[in-house]
């Protein structure tokens, strides 16, 4: 894996949609012939413009030119009316495998075929990495690649990258992994992150190797007043129960009874929701 490089990510300027049209309707109107040619031999300022070209002819024609250059790739990188097969065989361009800035931004087009993006992931930088997993239009294989890769490095990672990919990252072993680490600081963060789910938290609550796991969630009024993150703290025996104690407090009579005949629910907090049962009757809310 690269090391990360936070100046290399910078991405140029956005092409809007019309003034590709307007670029590629102007090109038109020269000979193809006369395109591939320019794209074979021409200057750097006509094989700028040759980049926005519709056609493969051309696109394949600079991809020959050795003297097409990262600013031209990245044009053809970016683009999302690209055909799929100008982009496998950019995958494979010694340039592109080379730059860091085009192996990202072609693993970020969703028109890259999923068996060409594979072989660029393991060269992503981490956050790279984040940014496949959140970006909703690439291929499932491709993600699931991605956060392999993560997964991977997880345990070396400085702890300031982990309290970073805490806050951002996404991904349906990843969160989990994150949402158990030694750091409280990890967790603190894994609970706010937006992609978190109510399932993914009440399943950490089950596996929880560490007590301050749980501590952290039964603090976070977000996650513990819901309701099957609720129920699976007090059935977890590294609860305090003084933090039991408040939890029952806001139990329905149904969820009352459902604990209260549960052996997986320790002693002491059973005996509090059978305090509870006695001050809140059934038929009560």
């Amino acid at each position: 894996m690269p090391d990360e490089q936070e100046d290399d990510l910078a991405a140029p300027p956005e092409i809007s949609a019309a003034e590709a049209a307007a670029k590629q309707a102007a090109l038109g109107q020269l000979d193809l012939l006369r395109r591939v040619q320019r794209a074979r031999s021409g200057t750097p300022e006509e094989r700028l413009e040759l980049a926005f070209d519709a056609t493969d002819e051309v696109l394949n024609a600079l991809l020959d030119n050795e003297a097409t250059g990262e600013e031209e790739l990245t044009i053809i990188a970016r683009r999302r009316d690209v055909s799929h097969e100008v982009l496998r065989r950019m995958a494979g361009d010694r340039r592109v495998q080379e730059s860091h800035r085009l192996r990202r931004m072609l693993v970020l087009n969703p028109k890259l075929p999923a068996s060409a993006g594979l072989r660029l992931v393991p060269n992503l930088f981490l956050f790279d990495l984040v940014t496949v997993l959140i970006t909703p239009a690439l291929p499932l294989e491709i993600k699931t690649a991605a956060e392999n890769a993560i997964l991977q490095q997880y345990q070396n990672l400085p702890l300031g990258q982990k309290i970073t990919l805490a806050r951002r990252g996404n991904g349906g072993r990843l969160l989990p992994q994150m949402l158990n680490d030694a750091n409280s600081e990890v967790i603190r963060a894994v609970l706010n992150n937006p992609f978190l789910t109510e399932s993914v938290v009440s399943t950490a609550v089950w596996k929880a190797t560490h007590q301050h796991v749980v501590i952290l969630i039964a603090d976070t009024a977000r996650w513990a007043n819901r309701n099957y993150v609720k129920m699976a703290l007090l059935r977890n025996r590294m609860l305090p129960l003084g933090r039991a104690v408040t939890l029952v407090g806001t139990l329905t009579p149904s969820q009352l009874k459902e604990l209260s005949t549960d052996p997986t629910v320790p002693v002491q907090v059973r005996n509090l929701v059978l305090q509870q049962m006695k001050k809140k009757p059934s038929g009560t809310g």
